[in-house]
């Protein structure tokens, strides 16, 4: 069961990092300026996930 649980953290990983995910806070125009200050990181999200599936795996 831990590593299932392992492997889904590795792939929200792979995910959050992935080449198609673009962070809203992060997105930028053609001038590498920031669009957007206002604009919350959702990376945090990805990462909240990986932490719920870490307390799974502890108290499995």
């Amino acid at each position: 069961m831990n590593e299932s649980i392992k492997q889904i953290q590795n792939e929200i990983r792979e995910l959050r990092d992935s080449d198609f995910h673009v962070c809203p806070a992060d997105e930028r125009d053609e001038h590498g300026e920031i669009i957007d200050d206002s604009r919350p990181c959702t990376c945090n999200n990805f990462d909240l996930v990986i932490d719920k599936l870490e307390e799974l795996k502890q108290d499995a």
